[in-house]
């Protein structure tokens, strides 16, 4: 099964497949543009698209998904429970999901954990094929936090590295405020996965040239994007 990745914009990503796609984490003002919006839709027209928003923060989440609704034929969206949406009764197409939950939308699995920042992150199981998405769970080790802090943060990055196992695709982040880059080295040497991408870099694309600088395993191949609409295909 061939997969197509692409990459919009911070942390922002489809992910295709020949009948479906897949929408992380479309963010709102400072990084939503035309130019995105415009790459976004043709991505998903004519499309069953399935929309996921792992948190909150403006740089993951805007009310705006919904507009992309009007293009593809079927349009579901998966969104953490920490959005406030909806008082009453929920749209047909719309699951809010909360931490260790698991749910099942057409031929999609999709476990949530939770995240040692905001929301969820997700696994996402279709067609026997994993595809992790960490929103922001990452090793956040602040230096000006208390040490107590930073543990028990970079325990629950640690925790979940143990817990995936057999992952496809990884998306996870690589943020360069942080000596530790919030823990993309750690990532790819524990887990293992068949393919990486580095994400949460606020548009500083050239971070990812660090990365690559550094001893990555061989059999794992890191999606080197530089700029928005940049993509790659991947025989998973």
């Amino acid at each position: 099964m061939k997969a197509k990745i692409t990459y919009i914009i911070h942390s922002c990503f489809t992910v295709e497949f020949d009948d479906k796609v897949l929408l992380f984490d479309y963010p709102g003002r400072g990084f939503s543009t035309e130019d995105t919006k415009k790459i976004v839709r043709s991505i998903l027209d004519g499309k069953a698209a399935y929309i996921f928003a792992s948190h909150s923060h403006g740089d993951h989440f805007t009310t705006d998904i919904f507009n992309f609704e009007e293009g593809p034929s079927r349009t579901h969206f998966v969104l953490s429970d920490d959005i406030s949406l909806y008082r009453g009764s929920r749209p047909l197409n719309l699951t809010m999901i909360g931490a260790e939950e698991k749910v099942v939308i057409d031929d999609i699995s999709i476990e949530s954990f939770k995240s040692n920042d905001a929301g969820v992150a997700f696994l996402i199981t279709y067609k026997d094929k994993k595809i992790y998405y960490g929103g922001d769970l990452a090793k956040w080790d602040w230096p000006e936090w208390s040490s107590s802090k930073r543990k028990k943060h970079v325990d629950v990055f640690k925790r979940i590295l143990y817990t995936l196992k057999d992952i496809d695709i990884a998306f996870s982040n690589m943020d360069k405020r942080l000596d530790s880059w919030a823990g993309p080295l750690e990532f790819i040497n524990q887990v293992d996965p068949k393919y990486f991408v580095p994400m949460h870099t606020f548009g500083n694309e050239d971070w990812i040239e660090d990365l690559l600088a550094e001893d990555i395993p061989h059999s794992t191949t890191v999606f080197h994007y530089k700029k928005t609409g940049d993509s790659t295909k991947w025989n998973l």
